[in-house]
């Protein structure tokens, strides 16, 4: 009956869409089946019908669906493996949520074109599922969700880098902060911690170069056998190595000036309150991905 009800208040909330609520388990989850598309990658610029379908086949030979979106334009899904979500008209995410950045779920509406207008179409948008490294060899990417990106695979999986001996920080923000705002700002308490989840982040504090003070929000508990590498920033020569020792709670809780770093992204900082000094050259609008061997920077 409660679910009836949710639904209901639900559809009001939007008339438009094809949604009901649904209970699993002791939670209600709002569900829609007039979703569509795919966003595990966009390329760079636009192709033409027979271009997609050949791109296409680069992914094994998956489904593509071709339509068009007022906001975009002609728009075009390769490697999708159940075709119901390629050629129906129906809502999609059109944002990539790439490495270093929050996730953005607004929604444009995708008219399925039939087989005939498709064919007459020069310019599609074209963003995939399937398929990424093998389209990647044929044509530049201009976006990628961050769990295919070789930066935040490497760092997830503990592969500081090829001899696993320098970790590398993402971030570095504003100003300075005692041992418990530090804290606060990365787990939500100042209390102690084992487990997180959403926007709550282990943090680890450590002491650089022997005087400079720093914690390291999104790292776990690491032994003293690593170098540190501030953030290298776009232009600006690659850092020096600095020797890196972790505190003990007891050193830490001492301490109020650390300079705080992000070592793993993506994560939701409150920039407006936490303004950030210094990000990866990578994250910068000029870096460019593609290497002069064709290769892509994020899937080496």
């Amino acid at each position: 009956m409660l679910e009836k009800i949710l639904t209901k208040m639900a559809k009001v909330v939007y008339p438009e869409r094809d949604i009901h609520v649904e209970k699993i388990g002791k939670q209600f989850f709002m569900c829609a089946h007039d979703t569509t598309g795919c966003n595990d990658y966009l390329l760079e610029g636009q192709y033409s019908y027979d271009k997609v379908v050949a791109l296409n086949k680069l992914t094994g030979d998956y489904h593509c669906g071709f339509g068009f979106c007022k906001e975009i334009g002609p728009v075009a899904f390769i490697g999708v493996c159940n075709p119901h979500f390629c050629t129906k008209s129906g809502y999609f995410e059109y944002n990539v949520h790439e490495y270093g950045t929050s996730k953005d779920r607004s929604e444009y509406y995708f008219e399925v074109y039939s087989d005939e207008d498709a064919r007459n179409i020069g310019n599609y948008t074209v963003y995939g599922f399937q398929g990424l490294e093998a389209v990647a060899s044929k044509v530049p990417i201009s976006k990628m969700q961050y769990i295919y990106d070789s930066r935040y695979k490497c760092k997830k999986s503990g592969g500081y880098n090829k001899d696993k001996t320098i970790i590398e920080m993402d971030l570095k923000l504003s100003g300075t902060y005692s041992f418990n705002e530090a804290r606060l700002l990365a787990t939500g308490t100042t209390k102690d911690k084992e487990w997180f989840s959403g926007e709550e982040h282990p943090i680890q504090f450590a002491v650089v170069g022997g005087s400079q003070y720093i914690g390291i929000i999104n790292l776990w508990k690491h032994d003293n056998d690593l170098l540190f590498r501030d953030v290298w920033e776009y232009g600006c020569d690659e850092p020096e190595l600095q020797d890196i020792r972790f505190l003990s709670k007891e050193e830490a809780e001492k301490i109020d000036n650390f300079s705080l770093y992000v070592y793993i992204c993506p994560y939701s900082l409150k920039t407006k309150e936490y303004p950030i000094e210094k990000k990866d050259r990578t994250f910068d609008r000029r870096f460019k991905f593609q290497l002069p061997n064709g290769t892509d920077y994020r899937l080496v």
